[in-house]
């Protein structure tokens, strides 16, 4: 009996060597499983999100930093040396002005070169920006569409608001860029026709409609200057500027254009630019760099989640109170999240260095950094359309 059930035994582990051996030799040639979604998968919001997570988990910290700075470069065409500096800080945001724009083909031409620069581990795509308000601050007036000036267009409908914002961002769009440092929402009259009103209620309704009017034509815009320096009686570009007004004032008044915009659009599709004025009915400090009023006000009382960029740090505003060395420093920790620096190129890489100094000697907070870095990463991702880039970028990431 032993004997019998050893043979059979045998017999039948032979068998499953030769069947078995066979099902999984015909097994190896089919794709194995994965549990990595396919590319289409991430275009969804839960997959934006978890790309977003990925890329800042694994973006080094040197990228991290660059992708928060974002800066104004000099020529009509993009020089080696330009090259260079923007990828020795991996910069994830360029504004142009004046100085780099002779004509509607050239300036197509210096943001594909732009678009082209491998700047980052994964190719991010840059914010390419413009101050194209309309009125006396217009780039490339003899070229490019030039809306009325806000004080202008507040003279008739909010309607009209939206047509010339409309107009204005069809028209940089096909110029490549993608996105506006416009509209302004402050609230006064001694802005060379800048503003939309001298009253809460009128600058919103108009101020509500440039925006849709922008984000209409595919393009990201910005809320400035927060929280409104309508009321200073000097130009923070020259001078330092202070709105010394009741703290209701402000809240009441001020903010309401901002609160507007805030509460009625996804935060992904806009920036709040941070404005040099000081208040002091709230802190010593510039708006840009006081956590009084970015992270209480706007973070924590208005609920913005989106991202914060300030005004040029180049301004005497600031820059007569702080050094390249530290402002921008004291920015992040005050609550911005991206660094603009528009015309020195020494100031700019000054910027870069002691920020990331800072990190690694702890005066900055690496949470503090993941949290802005993820807010820059997830805005790009939800307003990236080019279906090559997009493809490129998810293989980068899952490979």
């Amino acid at each position: 009996m032993k004997k019998h059930f050893s043979t059979l035994s045998i017999l039948l582990l032979v068998l499953f060597l030769i069947f078995g051996c066979s099902a999984a030799e015909k097994g190896s040639n089919q794709p194995a499983k994965t549990t990595q979604p396919v590319a289409e998968t991430w275009a969804t919001e839960n997959g934006i999100r978890q790309l977003t997570d990925t890329i800042t988990g694994k973006m080094a910290l040197e990228e991290k930093i660059g992708q928060m700075m974002f800066v104004g470069i000099h020529g009509t065409t993009l020089s080696e040396n330009t090259k260079n500096t923007l990828a020795a800080m991996h910069v994830g945001g360029v504004i142009l002005f004046d100085r780099n724009m002779e004509n509607r083909e050239q300036v197509k031409a210096l943001n594909t070169s732009l678009s082209n620069l491998v700047l980052n581990t994964y190719n991010l795509p840059l914010f390419l920006s413009i101050d194209q308000e309309g009125g006396l601050v217009t780039r490339m007036k003899q070229h490019a569409y030039t809306a009325p000036a806000a004080t202008q267009i507040g003279k008739g409908k909010p309607e009209d608001a939206y047509t010339e914002a409309n107009k204005t961002g069809k028209d940089i769009r096909e110029l490549g860029f993608n996105l506006d440092f416009a509209p302004v929402l402050d609230i006064g009259s001694r802005m060379h026709g800048r503003t939309y009103g001298t009253e809460a209620q009128q600058v919103t309704a108009f101020g509500e409609q440039a925006c849709r009017g922008l984000r209409d034509s595919s393009v990201l815009f910005t809320i400035k200057h927060f929280p409104g320096m309508g009321r200073s009686e000097t130009d923070p570009h020259t001078e330092k500027s202070i709105v010394n007004v009741p703290q209701e004032t402000i809240l009441q008044e001020d903010l309401k254009p901002f609160r507007h915009i805030i509460d009625q659009y996804p935060h992904h599709q806009f920036m709040v630019m941070a404005g040099h004025i000081r208040y002091p009915a709230f802190d010593t400090k510039p708006a840009s760099l006081s956590p009084v009023i970015l992270k209480q006000m706007l973070r924590n009382q208005l609920g913005y989640q989106g991202i914060v960029i300030t005004d040029d740090l180049d301004m005497a505003a600031v820059s007569e109170g702080y050094g390249p060395d530290e402002i921008g420093i004291v920015a992040i920790q005050a609550g911005t999240d991206i660094l603009l620096s528009c015309h020195d190129p020494e100031v700019q890489q000054r910027i870069y260095r002691s920020t990331l100094q800072a990190v690694k000697d702890g005066k900055l907070s690496q949470a503090d950094i993941d949290a802005s870095v993820h807010r820059i990463v997830y805005c790009k991702l939800k307003s990236l359309t080019d279906t090559v880039q997009r493809e490129k970028l998810y293989k980068q990431v899952v490979k």
